[in-house]
């Protein structure tokens, strides 16, 4: 009998000792780096460990290379091996405008770009070269209604700094084209835009200063432009622009408030904003409106 009591004794501690060993808090293998892959404008992808990423560069650790500092501005996209739609990171790929007006960075050399404005205007980008470029906008329904040429030249003045010089041919079809169907004729004029930008494709601020052009003479109304970019998240940017028109006549003030974000994606984005409009002078009944404001951006080609 008291072998049987000190065989079942030995057998409860070794039980208890057992238990305490299986709940003993046990040390984890530390879980696998994410392995990410950086695309860059010339086409070269890097691909290791992301080991810093902000507005201004990002580092990656690869394993031939060692560490890559890159500037944001180099950087089409970022993603992460085997993550989710949500687990990216997209740059805006449209610096090259805020919403409707431009700044002094370029379209990407033989890249065309495509863009609509609430449906009814539609416009077409080509990067030339590395400083200059050219589109057109039209209205979507009728293009020969209502239409824009325009070019672009713009070059860096220093590491954050570029300036800029654009151009715009307008032509409005008249006649009761719209509504007659008859041919019209079309009466055009120009805008001739100086611009500065500062900061990288991400984040940058950009002033503007125009004028009309009409017989070849510069107007007497001058229109100048303010705007902010700022990449708020890994998909994200806010935008505004805002412009103030001083002239004589029927409007002798104006100037429009706007904001609003850019859905970045991989290959194109969203705009969501509201502009806030208003106008001084003797030929004006309504001081103030609001209008929304919604368009899309694309890249089109490899």
């Amino acid at each position: 009998m008291k072998h049987l009591y000190l065989l079942s004794f030995l057998l409860v501690a070794s039980l208890a000792m057992a238990q305490d060993d299986y709940y003993q808090p046990k040390k984890l293998p530390a879980p696998p780096r994410p392995t990410y892959t950086i695309l860059l404008k010339d086409g070269t992808q890097l691909r290791g460990e992301l080991v810093r990423q902000d507005s201004a560069e990002a580092i990656i650790r690869t394993k031939n290379l060692g560490e890559v500092r890159l500037r944001s501005d180099q950087i089409v996209r970022i993603e992460q091996q085997g993550a989710q739609a949500e687990g990216a990171s997209y740059p805006n790929q449209f610096s090259q405008t805020m919403r409707l007006a431009p700044t002094a960075f370029s379209a990407e050399r033989n890249r065309l770009y495509y863009r609509n404005y609430l449906l009814y205007f539609s416009q077409f980008e080509y990067g030339i070269t590395d400083n200059w470029s050219v589109g057109t906008t039209f209205f979507t329904f009728v293009p020969i209604a209502v239409f824009s040429l325009s070019t672009k030249v713009s070059f860096p003045v220093g590491d954050r700094v570029r300036l800029g010089v654009s151009g715009q041919y307008i032509g409005i079809q008249s006649d009761g084209f719209l509504i007659g169907g008859g041919r019209g004729s079309i009466q055009g004029a120009g805008y001739l835009q100086g611009i500065v930008t500062t900061g990288d494709r991400q984040n940058n601020t950009t002033f503007g200063l125009g004028w009309g052009v009409s017989n070849g003479e510069l107007s007497r109304t001058v229109v100048g432009s303010f705007g902010l970019v700022r990449k708020v998240s890994p998909k994200l940017s806010f935008i505004t622009e805002n412009f103030v028109l001083l002239g004589r006549g029927s409007v002798n003030f104006g100037g429009m408030l706007s904001a609003g974000i850019r859905f970045d994606r991989r290959r194109h984005a969203f705009d969501l904003a509201a502009y806030i409009p208003f106008f001084i002078g003797p030929g004006v009944s309504s001081l103030v409106t609001f209008a929304p404001y919604a368009s899309y951006h694309l890249k089109i080609g490899k």
